[in-house]
C-alpha cells in the first residue's frame, strides 16, 4: 500500500499511529509527511504532527497534507512536551515517533510492526545523516546519534532514540505516570525494560537526519537539552543518585568522546566524517556536559528551550511588533 490517506472512520479503526514531533520548521516537517505518504506495504496508520505554535507556515502544511492531524501544543516548553502530546493524541494499538527533520525510509512503519515480539518491550531502529552533510552537520548528528548509525547489530540495546522508535499502547499505560507531561524517553525506555522486555534494536529501520545547524545554534541545542536532560532525569531518581551523577558530571566529556570514538572506529564510512568534525564535535560535547552538571547542581532549566533558529526568529520578531508603538499613539 503507497500513499495511505485515511477517512476519519479508517484512522479511528488505525493499528498504527505515527507520531511527529515538530520542532525544526514547516520545510522539514513537509519532507517527513511526503516520505510517510509513500510508505510500502504499511497498514492503515493514522498521523499525529504536535508543533510549536511559533514555527511559521504549518497552515500550509496542514492543507497539502490532510491525512495529518495537527496539534498545537500551545505554552509547550520543550520537545519533551510536544512528544507527551503527540502520544496522548494517538490512538493506533502501536505507536511510531520521530521528529520532523527525519525522513523515514519507505519501508519504515512495516519494518517496525513486522519488528514487534513477545519479550521486545521497545523496537527503535537506525539514524542515518546525508553523506553531503558539512563537518558542523555531521558533528551534530552525531552527537546525538552516534548508537543509531550503521554498522549496528540487531538486538538488545541499552538506548533507544525518540527519532526512530515504537511503542505497544497497552505498555505504555502502564507507566503514564511517566509520560504524561513531559515524555523521556531514558526513563519510560527503562521502566519499560523493567517490566516487559528487552530494548530492541532493528537495523532495518531506518530514518536520515536532515537538519542543518550552524555552530553556534548547534552548541546552544546542547547546553539546553543537557541541562534539560539532567533537570528531567533527577525527578525519577534519589537524592543520593544526583550527587553521584553531579560529582562524577565533570568526567562527562571524556566518557562521551571515548563511546563516540570507539562507535566511529568501526568503519571508514564512519571514522572519516568523524575525524573531519572533531573541532564542533569537541565543542558540542563540552557544551553538553556543561548544561547537564547544571542541571544536577540547581535543578533549573535553561533560560529558553526554543533552539530551532526559525522559532526563535519568529519570537524575535514577535516581541518587536509587540514593542512597536501603533501609528498615531
Amino acid at each position: 500500500m503507497e500513499g495511505v490517506i485515511l477517512s476519519e472512520d479508517r484512522r479511528a479503526a488505525a493499528e498504527v499511529s505515527v507520531t511527529v514531533i515538530c520542532i525544526c520548521s514547516a520545510q522539514h516537517l513537509t519532507r517527513c509527511l511526503e516520505a510517510l505518504r509513500v510508505q510500502k506495504d504499511a497498514p492503515n496508520f493514522d498521523i499525529i504532527v504536535a508543533y510549536d505554535p511559533h514555527i511559521p507556515g504549518i497552515d500550509a502544511v496542514a492543507k497539502a497534507f490532510p491525512e495529518a492531524r495537527m496539534v498545537a501544543n500551545e505554552g509547550q516548553r520543550s520537545p519533551l512536551e510536544l512528544a507527551a502530546r503527540a502520544v496522548k493524541e494517538s490512538t493506533g494499538e502501536l505507536v511510531l515517533l520521530t521528529e520532523d527533520h527525519c525522513v523515514p525510509a519507505p519501508n519504515w512503519v512495516r519494518t517496525m510492526l513486522d519488528a514487534q515480539r513477545d519479550g521486545r518491550a521497545v523496537v527503535g531502529g537506525r539514524v542515518e545523516t546525508y553523506p553531503d552533510a558539512s563537518a558542523t552537520d555531521w558533528a551534530f548528528y552525531f552527537v546525538d546519534f552516534f548508537r543509531y548509525c550503521a554498522p549496528v547489530k540487531e538486538g538488545p540495546s541499552p538506548t533507544l532514540t525518540v527519532c526512530n522508535v515504537a511503542y505497544r499502547r497497552d505498555q505504555l499505560e502502564e507507566v503514564r505516570d511517566l509520560w504524561e507531561v513531559f515524555f523521556l524517553e531514558t526513563v519510560i525506555n527503562d521502566a519499560l525494560r523493567e517490566r516487559f522486555g528487552e530494548l530492541w534494536l532493528e537495523p532495518a529501520s531506518e530514518v536520515i537526519m536532515g537538519r542543518h545547524a550552524t555552530l553556534a545554534d548547534a552548541v546552544y541545542e546542547r547546553y539546553a537539552f543537557g541541562r534539560l536532560f539532567s533537570c528531567m532525569r533527577i525527578k525519577f531518581i534519589s537524592p543520593a543518585r544526583r550527587i553521584y551523577y553531579a560529582i562524577f558530571a565533570p568526567t562527562l566529556p571524556l566518557i562521551l568522546f571515548g563511546r563516540m570514538a570507539r562507535v566511529a572506529m568501526r568503519s571508514n564510512r564512519i571514522a572519516v566524517p568523524f575525524l573531519r568534525s572533531l573541532g564542533p564535535l569537541i565543542l558540542m560535547i563540552l557544551w553538553w556536559s556543561w548544561g547537564e552538571w547544571l542541571g544536577y547542581l540547581t535543578g533549573k532549566l535553561p533560560p529558553s528551550l526554543v533552539v530551532a533558529p526559525e522559532i526563535r526568529e519568529a519570537l524575535r520578531r514577535g516581541e518587536q511588533s509587540s514593542s512597536t508603538p501603533e501609528a498615531g499613539a
